[in-house]
Protein backbone atom coordinates (compact mmCIF):
# COMPACT_ATOMS: atom_id res chain seq x y z
CA UNK A 1 0.00 0.00 0.00
CA UNK A 2 1.00 3.71 -0.24
CA UNK A 3 2.26 4.64 3.06
CA UNK A 4 3.44 7.87 2.57
CA UNK A 5 3.20 10.66 0.18
CA UNK A 6 5.49 14.04 0.88
CA UNK A 7 4.70 16.57 -1.93
CA UNK A 8 7.19 19.82 -2.25
CA UNK A 9 6.59 23.33 -4.09
CA UNK A 10 4.27 21.46 -6.81
CA UNK A 11 1.54 24.00 -7.44
CA UNK A 12 -0.25 25.38 -3.92
CA UNK A 13 1.75 22.90 -2.00
CA UNK A 14 4.71 24.18 -0.03
CA UNK A 15 5.20 21.11 1.72
CA UNK A 16 2.76 17.93 2.47
CA UNK A 17 3.37 14.81 4.12
CA UNK A 18 0.31 12.60 4.11
CA UNK A 19 0.14 9.29 5.78
CA UNK A 20 -2.55 6.81 4.35
CA UNK A 21 -3.45 3.56 6.11
CA UNK A 22 -5.15 0.67 5.04
CA UNK A 23 -8.64 0.23 4.13
CA UNK A 24 -10.44 3.58 2.72
CA UNK A 25 -8.50 7.00 2.72
CA UNK A 26 -11.18 9.97 1.85
CA UNK A 27 -10.18 13.51 0.69
CA UNK A 28 -12.24 16.60 0.98
CA UNK A 29 -11.96 19.75 0.65
CA UNK A 30 -14.10 22.85 -0.38
CA UNK A 31 -13.81 23.63 -4.43
CA UNK A 32 -10.59 24.64 -5.16
CA UNK A 33 -8.54 23.67 -2.28
CA UNK A 34 -6.06 21.71 -3.80
CA UNK A 35 -7.69 17.89 -3.64
CA UNK A 36 -6.22 17.40 -7.33
CA UNK A 37 -3.04 18.00 -6.34
CA UNK A 38 -2.67 14.59 -4.86
CA UNK A 39 -4.12 12.96 -7.58
CA UNK A 40 -1.76 15.09 -9.42
CA UNK A 41 1.33 13.55 -7.35
CA UNK A 42 0.41 10.33 -7.61
CA UNK A 43 0.24 10.45 -10.65
CA UNK A 44 3.61 12.20 -11.24
CA UNK A 45 5.19 8.58 -9.33
CA UNK A 46 3.78 6.61 -11.51
CA UNK A 47 5.36 8.08 -14.69
CA UNK A 48 2.62 10.75 -15.97
CA UNK A 49 3.26 13.72 -17.86
CA UNK A 50 5.68 16.42 -16.19
CA UNK A 51 4.54 19.97 -16.66
CA UNK A 52 6.78 22.79 -15.50
CA UNK A 53 3.59 25.01 -15.06
CA UNK A 54 3.13 23.12 -11.96
CA UNK A 55 6.18 24.20 -10.21
CA UNK A 56 5.36 26.70 -7.69
CA UNK A 57 5.94 30.02 -8.06
CA UNK A 58 9.52 31.05 -7.26
CA UNK A 59 10.49 27.49 -6.47
CA UNK A 60 13.27 25.50 -9.04
CA UNK A 61 11.85 22.71 -8.90
CA UNK A 62 8.95 20.53 -7.62
CA UNK A 63 9.73 16.64 -6.10
CA UNK A 64 6.56 14.46 -5.29
CA UNK A 65 8.00 11.11 -2.89
CA UNK A 66 6.25 8.47 -2.64
CA UNK A 67 6.71 5.41 0.48
CA UNK A 68 5.25 2.36 -0.77
CA UNK A 69 4.97 -1.51 1.03
CA UNK A 70 3.81 -3.62 -1.89
CA UNK A 71 1.18 -6.91 -0.23
CA UNK A 72 2.66 -10.44 -0.22
CA UNK A 73 1.40 -11.35 -3.88
CA UNK A 74 3.04 -8.22 -4.89
CA UNK A 75 6.13 -8.04 -3.62
CA UNK A 76 7.60 -10.75 -5.56
CA UNK A 77 6.82 -8.95 -9.08
CA UNK A 78 8.44 -5.44 -7.47
CA UNK A 79 11.46 -7.20 -6.93
CA UNK A 80 12.04 -8.93 -9.94
CA UNK A 81 11.31 -5.64 -11.90
CA UNK A 82 14.26 -3.86 -9.23
CA UNK A 83 16.65 -7.27 -10.04
CA UNK A 84 16.04 -6.16 -13.94
CA UNK A 85 17.15 -2.41 -13.49
CA UNK A 86 19.70 -4.11 -11.31
CA UNK A 87 18.41 -2.46 -7.98
CA UNK A 88 18.79 -4.35 -4.83
CA UNK A 89 15.09 -4.05 -2.62
CA UNK A 90 15.35 -1.94 0.51
CA UNK A 91 13.32 -3.81 3.04
CA UNK A 92 9.80 -4.17 2.90
CA UNK A 93 9.44 -0.88 1.50
CA UNK A 94 10.04 0.65 -1.96
CA UNK A 95 10.46 4.26 -2.77
CA UNK A 96 9.22 6.58 -6.26
CA UNK A 97 10.67 9.76 -6.57
CA UNK A 98 9.83 12.37 -9.54
CA UNK A 99 11.42 15.81 -9.58
CA UNK A 100 9.98 18.38 -12.36
CA UNK A 101 12.07 21.36 -12.70
CA UNK A 102 11.29 24.65 -13.51
CA UNK A 103 13.31 24.65 -16.31
CA UNK A 104 11.58 21.97 -18.09
CA UNK A 105 13.65 19.03 -17.18
CA UNK A 106 12.09 16.09 -15.36
CA UNK A 107 13.92 12.91 -13.32
CA UNK A 108 12.37 10.01 -11.58
CA UNK A 109 14.08 7.24 -9.00
CA UNK A 110 13.89 4.36 -7.43
CA UNK A 111 14.89 3.85 -3.70
CA UNK A 112 17.51 6.45 -4.39
CA UNK A 113 19.12 5.38 -7.91
CA UNK A 114 17.80 7.00 -10.68
CA UNK A 115 15.44 5.42 -13.85
CA UNK A 116 13.78 6.28 -16.56
CA UNK A 117 10.04 7.90 -16.65
CA UNK A 118 9.42 4.53 -18.66
CA UNK A 119 10.50 2.69 -15.72
CA UNK A 120 8.29 4.36 -13.26
CA UNK A 121 5.45 4.01 -15.35
CA UNK A 122 6.07 0.40 -15.75
CA UNK A 123 6.90 -0.20 -11.76
CA UNK A 124 3.99 2.24 -11.33
CA UNK A 125 1.35 0.10 -12.95
CA UNK A 126 2.39 -2.68 -10.56
CA UNK A 127 2.02 -0.72 -7.51
CA UNK A 128 -1.15 2.02 -8.31
CA UNK A 129 -4.69 1.67 -10.20
CA UNK A 130 -6.03 5.37 -10.84
CA UNK A 131 -9.17 6.17 -11.88
CA UNK A 132 -10.74 9.49 -12.66
CA UNK A 133 -8.82 10.24 -15.95
CA UNK A 134 -7.47 7.81 -18.86
CA UNK A 135 -3.79 8.06 -17.65
CA UNK A 136 -2.49 5.46 -15.55
CA UNK A 137 -6.05 3.55 -16.22
CA UNK A 138 -4.91 -0.09 -16.47
CA UNK A 139 -8.01 -1.06 -17.83
CA UNK A 140 -7.48 1.12 -20.90
CA UNK A 141 -3.96 -0.23 -21.69
CA UNK A 142 -3.64 -2.77 -24.38
CA UNK A 143 -4.24 -5.99 -23.57
CA UNK A 144 -6.31 -4.96 -20.51
CA UNK A 145 -9.68 -6.38 -22.43
CA UNK A 146 -8.12 -9.76 -22.46
CA UNK A 147 -6.52 -9.76 -19.08
CA UNK A 148 -9.49 -8.52 -17.21
CA UNK A 149 -11.88 -10.98 -19.27
CA UNK A 150 -9.85 -14.32 -18.48
CA UNK A 151 -9.84 -12.97 -14.52
CA UNK A 152 -13.33 -12.59 -14.66
CA UNK A 153 -14.25 -16.14 -16.27
CA UNK A 154 -11.72 -17.71 -13.91
CA UNK A 155 -9.48 -18.82 -17.79
CA UNK A 156 -6.27 -19.17 -16.38
CA UNK A 157 -6.05 -22.94 -17.13
CA UNK A 158 -6.88 -23.01 -21.10
CA UNK A 159 -4.92 -19.19 -21.20
CA UNK A 160 -1.58 -21.21 -19.48
CA UNK A 161 -2.42 -24.33 -22.31
CA UNK A 162 -2.27 -22.02 -25.01
CA UNK A 163 1.24 -20.06 -23.53
CA UNK A 164 2.63 -23.47 -23.80
CA UNK A 165 1.80 -23.84 -26.93
CA UNK A 166 3.22 -20.92 -28.29
CA UNK A 167 6.16 -21.17 -26.29
CA UNK A 168 6.74 -24.45 -28.03
CA UNK A 169 5.56 -23.28 -31.54
CA UNK A 170 8.24 -20.19 -31.58
CA UNK A 171 11.13 -22.79 -30.62
CA UNK A 172 10.32 -24.56 -33.32
CA UNK A 173 10.02 -22.16 -35.81
CA UNK A 174 13.40 -20.56 -34.55
CA UNK A 175 14.55 -24.46 -34.84
CA UNK A 176 13.58 -24.51 -38.48
CA UNK A 177 15.05 -20.35 -38.79
CA UNK A 178 18.56 -21.62 -37.63
CA UNK A 179 18.53 -25.15 -39.37
CA UNK A 180 17.93 -22.97 -42.75
CA UNK A 181 20.43 -20.32 -41.75
CA UNK A 182 23.06 -22.86 -41.03
CA UNK A 183 22.08 -24.83 -44.50
CA UNK A 184 22.49 -21.80 -46.87
CA UNK A 185 26.52 -21.78 -45.81
CA UNK A 186 26.74 -25.80 -45.52
CA UNK A 187 28.66 -25.93 -48.46
CA UNK A 188 31.44 -23.50 -47.49
CA UNK A 189 31.86 -24.87 -44.19
CA UNK A 190 31.89 -28.19 -44.69
CA UNK A 191 35.37 -28.64 -45.66
CA UNK A 192 36.33 -26.39 -42.30
CA UNK A 193 33.96 -28.75 -40.35
CA UNK A 194 35.46 -32.11 -41.55
CA UNK A 195 39.27 -30.94 -40.88
CA UNK A 196 38.23 -29.43 -37.33
CA UNK A 197 36.43 -32.93 -36.70
CA UNK A 198 40.09 -34.57 -38.11
CA UNK A 199 42.18 -32.24 -35.69
CA UNK A 200 40.04 -32.78 -32.71
CA UNK A 201 39.84 -36.83 -33.43
CA UNK A 202 43.58 -37.10 -33.84
CA UNK A 203 44.54 -35.09 -30.41
CA UNK A 204 41.52 -36.11 -28.26
CA UNK A 205 41.35 -33.46 -25.75
CA UNK A 206 39.85 -34.44 -22.27
CA UNK A 207 38.18 -32.24 -20.16
CA UNK A 208 40.66 -31.38 -16.95
CA UNK A 209 43.40 -32.43 -18.88
CA UNK A 210 45.32 -28.80 -19.12
CA UNK A 211 45.26 -28.80 -15.14
CA UNK A 212 46.89 -32.10 -14.75
CA UNK A 213 49.36 -31.90 -17.32
CA UNK A 214 50.63 -28.31 -15.89
CA UNK A 215 50.96 -29.99 -12.40
CA UNK A 216 53.10 -32.84 -13.99
CA UNK A 217 54.94 -30.95 -16.37
CA UNK A 218 55.92 -28.42 -12.58
CA UNK A 219 56.81 -31.98 -11.15
CA UNK A 220 59.04 -33.51 -13.53
CA UNK A 221 60.24 -30.21 -13.81
CA UNK A 222 61.90 -29.72 -10.71
CA UNK A 223 62.62 -33.22 -9.57
CA UNK A 224 65.63 -32.17 -8.20
CA UNK A 225 64.59 -29.36 -6.04
CA UNK A 226 61.53 -31.46 -4.85
CA UNK A 227 63.61 -34.13 -4.09
CA UNK A 228 65.99 -31.74 -1.70
CA UNK A 229 62.92 -30.32 0.00
CA UNK A 230 61.22 -33.27 0.58
CA UNK A 231 64.49 -35.00 2.35
CA UNK A 232 64.82 -32.06 4.26
CA UNK A 233 61.59 -32.03 5.76
CA UNK A 234 61.78 -36.10 6.33
CA UNK A 235 64.83 -35.37 8.15
CA UNK A 236 63.11 -32.89 10.52
CA UNK A 237 60.44 -34.92 11.35
CA UNK A 238 62.38 -38.38 11.85
CA UNK A 239 66.02 -38.81 10.48
CA UNK A 240 67.88 -35.99 12.33
CA UNK A 241 69.21 -34.90 15.16
CA UNK A 242 66.06 -33.26 17.26
CA UNK A 243 63.35 -35.09 14.86
CA UNK A 244 60.44 -34.08 15.62
CA UNK A 245 59.05 -37.84 15.99
CA UNK A 246 61.77 -38.40 18.77
CA UNK A 247 60.76 -35.34 20.44
CA UNK A 248 57.33 -36.73 20.22
CA UNK A 249 57.97 -40.39 21.28
CA UNK A 250 59.88 -38.40 24.19
CA UNK A 251 56.97 -36.72 25.55
CA UNK A 252 54.88 -39.14 25.31
CA UNK A 253 56.80 -41.43 28.06
CA UNK A 254 57.22 -38.26 30.42
CA UNK A 255 52.88 -37.82 30.39
CA UNK A 256 52.64 -41.44 30.75
CA UNK A 257 54.80 -41.10 34.12
CA UNK A 258 52.83 -38.27 34.86
CA UNK A 259 49.69 -39.67 34.09
CA UNK A 260 50.57 -42.05 37.07
CA UNK A 261 50.99 -39.47 39.30
CA UNK A 262 48.13 -36.95 38.27
CA UNK A 263 44.78 -38.96 36.22
CA UNK A 264 43.57 -35.60 35.26
CA UNK A 265 46.07 -35.62 32.88
CA UNK A 266 44.76 -38.66 30.89
CA UNK A 267 42.62 -36.41 28.35
CA UNK A 268 45.78 -34.52 27.01
CA UNK A 269 47.15 -38.44 26.05
CA UNK A 270 44.84 -38.71 23.15
CA UNK A 271 46.03 -35.52 21.35
CA UNK A 272 49.44 -36.38 21.67
CA UNK A 273 49.16 -39.84 20.74
CA UNK A 274 47.51 -38.45 17.13
CA UNK A 275 49.82 -36.29 17.04
CA UNK A 276 52.40 -38.80 16.55
CA UNK A 277 50.22 -41.07 14.92
CA UNK A 278 49.83 -38.27 11.71
CA UNK A 279 53.42 -37.33 12.10
CA UNK A 280 54.78 -40.86 11.51
CA UNK A 281 52.38 -40.96 8.30
CA UNK A 282 53.73 -38.19 6.82
CA UNK A 283 57.10 -39.14 7.25
CA UNK A 284 56.25 -42.21 5.79
CA UNK A 285 54.48 -40.36 2.47
CA UNK A 286 57.69 -38.46 2.49
CA UNK A 287 60.13 -41.25 2.22
CA UNK A 288 57.87 -42.87 -0.39
CA UNK A 289 57.31 -39.63 -2.32
CA UNK A 290 61.24 -38.84 -2.33
CA UNK A 291 62.51 -42.02 -3.61
CA UNK A 292 59.96 -42.44 -6.62
CA UNK A 293 61.52 -38.73 -7.71
CA UNK A 294 63.00 -39.63 -10.71
CA UNK A 295 64.32 -36.97 -13.87
CA UNK A 296 62.60 -38.16 -16.67
CA UNK A 297 63.79 -36.24 -19.51
CA UNK A 298 61.74 -38.14 -21.63
CA UNK A 299 58.81 -37.94 -19.43
CA UNK A 300 59.17 -33.90 -19.38
CA UNK A 301 59.06 -33.89 -23.37
CA UNK A 302 56.01 -35.89 -23.78
CA UNK A 303 54.04 -33.72 -21.22
CA UNK A 304 55.60 -30.53 -22.98
CA UNK A 305 55.03 -31.69 -26.61
CA UNK A 306 51.31 -32.69 -25.28
CA UNK A 307 50.50 -29.35 -23.88
CA UNK A 308 51.23 -27.73 -27.47
CA UNK A 309 49.47 -29.51 -28.97
CA UNK A 310 46.54 -28.62 -26.84
CA UNK A 311 47.59 -24.85 -27.05
CA UNK A 312 47.96 -25.24 -30.87
CA UNK A 313 44.20 -26.58 -31.14
CA UNK A 314 42.79 -24.19 -29.25
CA UNK A 315 44.83 -21.10 -31.38
CA UNK A 316 43.43 -22.36 -34.61
CA UNK A 317 39.79 -22.97 -33.39
CA UNK A 318 39.86 -20.01 -31.06
CA UNK A 319 38.11 -21.69 -28.53
CA UNK A 320 39.21 -22.80 -25.03
CA UNK A 321 39.60 -26.36 -24.06
CA UNK A 322 36.01 -27.60 -22.79
CA UNK A 323 34.64 -25.49 -25.52
CA UNK A 324 36.82 -27.51 -27.85
CA UNK A 325 35.07 -30.85 -26.29
CA UNK A 326 31.55 -29.63 -27.25
CA UNK A 327 31.98 -27.91 -30.30
CA UNK A 328 33.54 -31.57 -31.23
CA UNK A 329 28.96 -33.18 -30.50
CA UNK A 330 28.30 -29.91 -32.81
CA UNK A 331 30.17 -30.25 -35.29
CA UNK A 332 28.82 -34.40 -35.77
CA UNK A 333 25.43 -33.24 -35.61
CA UNK A 334 25.82 -29.91 -38.34
CA UNK A 335 27.52 -32.59 -40.11
CA UNK A 336 25.26 -35.23 -40.25
CA UNK A 337 22.37 -32.37 -40.88
CA UNK A 338 24.22 -31.20 -43.76
CA UNK A 339 24.79 -34.57 -45.38
CA UNK A 340 20.85 -35.30 -44.24
CA UNK A 341 19.63 -31.63 -45.24
CA UNK A 342 16.30 -32.79 -47.26
CA UNK A 343 15.44 -34.75 -44.62
CA UNK A 344 16.03 -32.36 -41.17
CA UNK A 345 14.50 -29.92 -43.35
CA UNK A 346 11.64 -31.81 -43.69
CA UNK A 347 11.39 -33.41 -39.98
CA UNK A 348 12.04 -29.29 -38.55
CA UNK A 349 9.29 -28.68 -41.18
CA UNK A 350 6.63 -31.13 -39.50
CA UNK A 351 7.88 -30.34 -35.79
CA UNK A 352 6.40 -26.74 -37.30
CA UNK A 353 3.60 -27.70 -38.35
CA UNK A 354 2.35 -30.34 -34.90
CA UNK A 355 3.58 -27.02 -33.20
CA UNK A 356 1.70 -25.25 -34.87
CA UNK A 357 -1.28 -27.43 -34.68
CA UNK A 358 -1.09 -27.54 -30.94
CA UNK A 359 -1.44 -23.79 -30.90
CA UNK A 360 -4.17 -23.57 -33.13
CA UNK A 361 -6.23 -26.19 -31.22
CA UNK A 362 -5.16 -24.47 -27.63
CA UNK A 363 -5.96 -21.17 -29.53
CA UNK A 364 -9.63 -22.36 -30.53
CA UNK A 365 -10.46 -23.38 -26.91
CA UNK A 366 -9.43 -20.80 -25.54
CA UNK A 367 -11.53 -18.59 -27.80
CA UNK A 368 -14.68 -20.44 -27.37
CA UNK A 369 -14.30 -19.95 -23.40
CA UNK A 370 -13.41 -16.43 -23.39
CA UNK A 371 -16.68 -15.90 -25.90
CA UNK A 372 -18.92 -17.87 -23.36
CA UNK A 373 -17.04 -15.41 -20.41
CA UNK A 374 -17.64 -12.55 -22.65
CA UNK A 375 -21.48 -13.10 -23.41
CA UNK A 376 -21.93 -14.39 -19.38
CA UNK A 377 -19.92 -10.77 -17.92
CA UNK A 378 -21.74 -8.93 -20.26
CA UNK A 379 -25.19 -9.76 -18.55
CA UNK A 380 -23.66 -9.44 -15.08
CA UNK A 381 -21.62 -6.71 -15.83
CA UNK A 382 -24.35 -4.46 -17.19
CA UNK A 383 -26.59 -5.30 -14.04
CA UNK A 384 -24.05 -3.96 -11.67
CA UNK A 385 -23.91 -0.67 -13.64
CA UNK A 386 -27.65 0.38 -12.57
CA UNK A 387 -26.91 0.56 -9.31
CA UNK A 388 -23.86 3.43 -10.05
CA UNK A 389 -26.43 5.30 -11.86
CA UNK A 390 -26.48 3.77 -15.11
CA UNK A 391 -30.04 2.53 -16.17
CA UNK A 392 -29.58 1.85 -19.42
CA UNK A 393 -26.35 1.29 -19.84
CA UNK A 394 -24.68 -1.65 -21.10
CA UNK A 395 -20.85 -2.71 -20.53
CA UNK A 396 -19.90 -5.44 -22.80
CA UNK A 397 -16.86 -7.79 -23.81
CA UNK A 398 -16.24 -7.77 -27.75
CA UNK A 399 -14.13 -10.72 -28.54
CA UNK A 400 -12.91 -10.83 -32.18
CA UNK A 401 -10.86 -12.84 -34.40
CA UNK A 402 -7.09 -11.56 -34.72
CA UNK A 403 -5.89 -12.13 -38.50
CA UNK A 404 -2.90 -13.54 -37.73
CA UNK A 405 -1.07 -12.59 -40.73
CA UNK A 406 2.72 -12.75 -40.81
CA UNK A 407 2.71 -12.53 -36.82
CA UNK A 408 1.52 -16.71 -36.47
CA UNK A 409 -0.23 -16.51 -32.99
CA UNK A 410 -0.86 -13.45 -31.23
CA UNK A 411 0.74 -13.38 -27.49
CA UNK A 412 -2.45 -13.94 -25.62
CA UNK A 413 -4.57 -15.51 -28.29
CA UNK A 414 -6.31 -15.71 -30.97
CA UNK A 415 -8.50 -13.00 -30.13
CA UNK A 416 -9.15 -9.56 -29.52
CA UNK A 417 -10.66 -8.29 -26.86
CA UNK A 418 -12.27 -4.85 -26.22
CA UNK A 419 -14.49 -3.53 -23.27
CA UNK A 420 -17.00 -1.16 -24.84
CA UNK A 421 -19.56 1.02 -22.94
CA UNK A 422 -22.92 3.26 -24.06
CA UNK A 423 -24.48 5.06 -21.49
CA UNK A 424 -27.54 5.80 -23.17
CA UNK A 425 -30.32 3.70 -25.47
CA UNK A 426 -30.34 3.40 -28.91
CA UNK A 427 -26.57 4.42 -28.71
CA UNK A 428 -24.07 1.61 -29.52
CA UNK A 429 -21.31 0.54 -27.44
CA UNK A 430 -18.23 2.10 -28.05
CA UNK A 431 -14.54 1.34 -26.46
CA UNK A 432 -14.19 2.31 -23.47
CA UNK A 433 -11.34 4.69 -23.97
CA UNK A 434 -13.80 7.19 -25.94
CA UNK A 435 -15.92 7.93 -22.60
CA UNK A 436 -16.10 11.50 -22.03
CA UNK A 437 -16.87 11.71 -18.51
CA UNK A 438 -14.22 11.38 -15.90
CA UNK A 439 -17.00 10.37 -13.63
CA UNK A 440 -19.04 8.35 -15.91
CA UNK A 441 -15.41 6.51 -16.41
CA UNK A 442 -14.31 6.38 -12.52
CA UNK A 443 -17.90 4.07 -12.12
CA UNK A 444 -17.61 1.85 -15.35
CA UNK A 445 -14.10 1.14 -13.49
CA UNK A 446 -15.77 0.68 -9.65
CA UNK A 447 -18.23 -1.83 -11.42
CA UNK A 448 -15.09 -3.67 -12.82
CA UNK A 449 -12.80 -3.83 -9.78
CA UNK A 450 -16.33 -4.85 -7.23
CA UNK A 451 -16.53 -7.74 -10.15
CA UNK A 452 -12.76 -8.59 -9.87
CA UNK A 453 -12.74 -7.64 -5.71
CA UNK A 454 -10.16 -9.84 -4.60
CA UNK A 455 -8.72 -11.00 -7.93
CA UNK A 456 -7.12 -7.25 -8.40
CA UNK A 457 -3.40 -7.23 -8.87
CA UNK A 458 -2.94 -4.23 -7.52
CA UNK A 459 -2.54 -2.94 -4.43
CA UNK A 460 -3.36 0.75 -4.19
CA UNK A 461 -6.66 2.10 -6.21
CA UNK A 462 -7.25 5.94 -6.20
CA UNK A 463 -10.71 7.26 -7.32
CA UNK A 464 -11.03 10.68 -8.36
CA UNK A 465 -14.63 11.94 -9.81
CA UNK A 466 -16.24 8.83 -8.75
CA UNK A 467 -18.98 10.33 -7.37
CA UNK A 468 -19.33 13.50 -9.74
CA UNK A 469 -22.78 14.29 -10.30
CA UNK A 470 -24.49 11.48 -8.60
CA UNK A 471 -26.06 11.29 -5.28
CA UNK A 472 -28.98 9.75 -3.38
CA UNK A 473 -29.18 6.00 -3.95
CA UNK A 474 -26.65 6.29 -6.31
CA UNK A 475 -24.04 7.77 -3.86
CA UNK A 476 -25.03 4.99 -1.27
CA UNK A 477 -24.06 2.27 -3.53
CA UNK A 478 -20.92 3.93 -4.70
CA UNK A 479 -20.11 3.52 -0.76
CA UNK A 480 -21.11 0.41 -0.69
CA UNK A 481 -18.67 -0.90 -3.07
CA UNK A 482 -15.86 1.80 -2.37
CA UNK A 483 -15.82 0.12 0.94
CA UNK A 484 -16.19 -3.64 -0.33
CA UNK A 485 -12.88 -3.11 -1.90
CA UNK A 486 -11.02 -1.45 1.00
CA UNK A 487 -11.46 -4.95 2.61
CA UNK A 488 -8.99 -6.05 -0.12
CA UNK A 489 -7.42 -3.30 -1.10
CA UNK A 490 -6.12 0.42 -0.08
CA UNK A 491 -8.65 2.75 -1.35
CA UNK A 492 -8.14 6.66 -2.01
CA UNK A 493 -10.81 8.47 -2.68
CA UNK A 494 -11.08 12.07 -3.45
CA UNK A 495 -15.14 12.71 -3.19
CA UNK A 496 -17.23 15.70 -1.98
CA UNK A 497 -19.94 13.80 -0.77
CA UNK A 498 -20.59 13.74 3.26
CA UNK A 499 -22.31 10.01 2.84
CA UNK A 500 -19.25 8.49 1.20
CA UNK A 501 -16.43 10.55 3.38
CA UNK A 502 -18.29 8.69 6.73
CA UNK A 503 -17.62 5.46 5.03
CA UNK A 504 -13.66 6.31 5.57
CA UNK A 505 -11.51 4.78 7.39
CA UNK A 506 -9.19 7.78 7.37
CA UNK A 507 -10.10 10.79 6.65
CA UNK A 508 -8.02 14.03 5.40
CA UNK A 509 -9.02 17.60 4.56
CA UNK A 510 -7.95 20.15 2.03
CA UNK A 511 -7.41 23.24 3.44
CA UNK A 512 -6.21 26.07 1.15
CA UNK A 513 -4.81 29.57 3.42
CA UNK A 514 -3.08 32.28 3.09
CA UNK A 515 0.36 32.80 4.81
CA UNK A 516 3.05 35.60 4.16
CA UNK A 517 1.12 36.73 1.12
CA UNK A 518 0.85 33.70 -0.69
CA UNK A 519 -1.52 30.90 -0.88
CA UNK A 520 -0.69 27.36 0.19
CA UNK A 521 -2.47 24.09 0.45
CA UNK A 522 -2.46 22.33 3.82
CA UNK A 523 -3.44 18.44 3.86
CA UNK A 524 -4.12 17.17 7.15
CA UNK A 525 -5.70 14.02 8.97
CA UNK A 526 -8.86 15.05 10.85
CA UNK A 527 -11.11 13.04 13.54
CA UNK A 528 -13.28 13.29 16.15
CA UNK A 529 -14.62 16.70 16.23
CA UNK A 530 -12.87 18.12 13.22
CA UNK A 531 -14.25 15.47 11.67
CA UNK A 532 -17.66 16.29 12.25
CA UNK A 533 -17.36 19.86 11.40
CA UNK A 534 -15.55 18.83 8.14
CA UNK A 535 -18.99 16.75 7.51
CA UNK A 536 -21.31 19.32 8.71
CA UNK A 537 -19.29 21.52 5.99
CA UNK A 538 -19.51 19.52 3.51
CA UNK A 539 -23.48 18.77 4.30
CA UNK A 540 -24.24 22.29 4.95
CA UNK A 541 -21.72 24.62 3.50
CA UNK A 542 -20.82 27.83 5.53
CA UNK A 543 -23.59 27.51 7.66
CA UNK A 544 -23.10 25.15 9.85
CA UNK A 545 -25.38 24.56 13.12
CA UNK A 546 -26.06 21.62 15.42
CA UNK A 547 -28.88 20.33 13.15
CA UNK A 548 -26.02 19.73 10.43
CA UNK A 549 -23.47 18.33 13.20
CA UNK A 550 -26.44 15.52 14.71
CA UNK A 551 -26.87 14.48 10.69
CA UNK A 552 -22.66 14.28 10.20
CA UNK A 553 -22.97 12.02 13.63
CA UNK A 554 -25.71 9.68 12.11
CA UNK A 555 -23.65 9.84 8.84
CA UNK A 556 -20.51 8.55 10.61
CA UNK A 557 -23.12 6.15 12.16
CA UNK A 558 -20.90 2.94 13.64
CA UNK A 559 -17.94 4.64 11.78
CA UNK A 560 -15.44 5.70 15.14
CA UNK A 561 -14.81 9.31 15.56
CA UNK A 562 -11.68 8.62 16.07
CA UNK A 563 -9.68 7.48 13.06
CA UNK A 564 -8.20 3.68 12.74
CA UNK A 565 -4.72 3.19 13.88
CA UNK A 566 -2.88 3.31 10.72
Amino acid sequence: MLERLVIRDLALVDRAEVRFGSGLNVLTGETGAGKSLVVQAVSLLLGGRADADAVREGATAATVEGEFRPGPDLAPRVAELLGEWGLEPEGETVILRREIQAAGRSRAGVNQSPVTQAALRRLGEILVDLHGQHEHQSLLRPGAGVETLDRLGGLGAPAARYAAALAGWRQATAELDVLEASLADYAERRDHLIQAARDLDETRPVAGEEEELAREAGRLAHTDRLRELAGEALARLSDGDGAALDGLNAAARALEQARALDPGLDEVAPALDEARIAAGEVARTLAGYAASLEADPAALESVESRREALARLKRRYRRDLPGLIAWREEIARELATGEDAEGARARAHEAVRRAAAECAAAGDALSQARRAAAADWTTRLTRELKPLGFDHAQLEFSVTRLDPGSAGFGAQGLDEVEMRFTANPGEPPRPLQKIASGGELSRVMLALKTALEAQDRVDVLLFDEVDSGIGGAVARAVGERLRRLSQHRQLICVTHLPMIAALGTHHLRVTKHRAAGRTVTRIEPVAGEPRVEELSRMLAGDRITETTRRQARELLGDVPLKAAPR
